[in-house]
């Protein structure tokens, strides 16, 4: 007589256990430009990047749901580049578009640490503090023979040469944080958005712009 095979099934249980974990991944960045969206990112085209940094975490709660905090540091990298070649005439007209950044984030969340056999799944929200160290914006156009080079710190707001001055980029944000890892023994992926609460540039109601972007990482928990 044949017997069905019996299904034992994994409960989800909620876990206390603390966790320190060291990770890099690559960013996925928008900058929201409102109204004036299409001229702006065509020309401050930051698009991509990569995140690396350290988290640790501690109970924050001891109830049936125990809630930890988690904390750490990451260094982030954002970058991006457009070309445009405009043909007809006598010259050819082409241009260049570059930026870099360069920032430290200090992210601070709230998580759960859900077990499920195996496997670890830890959701977390909270907020995202991040300085602004180094920026530049490199132009580049070229009219037939003729190139010609500008290049401006964007996080600078001297009167220096080569300083953005009054249309300087803010050097100190904040934003929302929030995402899921996911966990195998020591091994973690995560999925994580941030989606700023103060504008990146805030200029006049045509330059003014707000950084959201998605991180997708491999960590390394100890």
């Amino acid at each position: 007589v044949a017997v069905a095979p019996r299904l034992s099934a994994q409960s989800l249980e909620f876990s206390g256990e603390t966790y320190h974990r060291t990770y890099a991944g690559y960013n996925i960045v928008n900058l929201n430009w409102g109204n004036s969206g299409d001229d702006n990112s065509t020309l401050l085209p930051l698009t991509k990047g990569f995140t690396v940094g350290h988290l640790e975490s501690a109970k924050l709660s001891e109830s049936s749901i125990p809630i930890l905090v988690e904390y750490g540091v990451n260094l982030q990298y954002n970058a991006g580049k457009h070309y445009t070649n405009i043909m007809g005439g006598i010259m050819d007209n082409s241009a260049e578009y570059r930026i870099n950044t360069f920032a430290v984030n200090v992210p601070v969340h709230a998580a759960l640490n859900l077990k499920l056999d195996k496997v670890t799944i830890n959701p977390y929200f909270g907020v995202d503090f991040r300085v602004n160290l180094l920026g530049s914006y490199t132009t580049e156009h070229k009219i037939g023979d003729t190139t010609t080079n500008t290049k401006v710190r964007l996080f600078d707001d001297s009167d220096e040469e080569g300083a953005a001055g009054d249309t300087a980029w803010e050097r100190f944000q904040t934003g929302l944080s929030y995402g899921v890892s996911v966990g195998l023994g020591r091994y973690t992926v995560n999925l994580g958005f941030i989606s700023d609460l103060m504008p990146l540039v805030d200029y006049d109601d045509d330059y003014t712009a707000r950084l959201n972007m998605t991180t997708i990482s491999l960590g390394y928990a100890f």
